[in-house]
């Protein structure tokens, strides 16, 4: 579901030199009963239908027919196609977010607290590693969510910025400032970006849809429980020796 994760990350100078635009867009969520029902239905279907069909696919008929609303129930809601789209996205983001704010409050918490000794900083990125495994391989995300990004990406969708930012603040730059200080280098080194993004794009080949995932491979219908511990396992040994190895190449 993450594919757009690494490639965020790679923009964060973009992203600080020129903010993305906070373009304004119509959402009416509803507030309870029934339109509370039928906004979340029409959230839901759009992720599918956008996933199968792209934007210029999905047309608001199609949309609100598989909703099973009238074409005006997605004006009243988002205010436009448009509008449902970045809705769908900031739906994705608002999970990633649900996953991984606790853990990545907890890492800033720790580095703002003062110095870390290397065995805390290693457990702090352990942490934030083995919360993104389990985000990416998570059976309750529907592929249709994993799919709609991947596509976004193919069309290059300007909605994905949302998605992007949130995921490079909540996860990468706390990350980034783990590796920093166990490096001992400043987290604006290019360096640094680059260790980080690459201890978390070998996670990716675990998400959990696509036929370029490692499951298959591996003989794995599903992830279970067992399964994700091993993951983890292996990725925090990889990740050790990986920074280790850096660590005793420094000057």
């Amino acid at each position: 579901m993450i594919l757009s994760c690494v490639k965020g990350a790679c923009e964060i100078d973009q992203m600080q030199e020129h903010p993305p635009s906070s373009k304004a867009y119509h959402y009416r969520p509803g507030t309870h009963g029934r339109g509370e029902d039928t906004s979340r239905r029409i959230l839901e279907t759009a992720i599918q239908v956008f996933a199968d069909e792209g934007y210029e696919g999905a047309s608001t008929r199609m949309l609100a027919e598989r909703a099973g609303v009238n074409q005006p129930a997605i004006q009243y809601y988002f205010g436009s196609k448009e509008g449902l789209y970045r809705a769908a996205i900031g739906h994705i983001a608002d999970f990633v977010e649900g996953r991984m704010a606790a853990c990545s409050s907890h890492v800033r918490a720790a580095l703002a607290a003062g110095k870390l000794s290397e065995p805390e900083l290693f457990a702090l990125l352990f942490e934030m590693l083995d919360g993104f495994i389990a985000l990416i391989t998570c059976p309750d995300t529907p592929p249709s969510a994993g799919l709609l990004i991947a596509r976004a990406e193919i069309e290059n969708a300007a909605a994905l910025e949302v998605l992007q930012q949130r995921v490079t603040d909540i996860v990468f730059r706390p990350c980034m400032a783990l590796v920093a200080r166990l490096l001992d280098r400043s987290e604006d080194d290019e360096e640094i970006k680059i260790r980080t993004m690459a201890i978390f794009g070998q996670a990716l080949v675990f998400k959990n849809h696509g036929r370029a995932c490692a499951c298959p491979v591996l003989g794995w219908n599903s992830i279970n429980a067992p399964r994700l511990h091993t993951l983890q396992k292996l990725l925090r040994e990889q990740t050790a020796a990986i920074l280790r190895a850096a660590k005793d190449e420094t000057p």
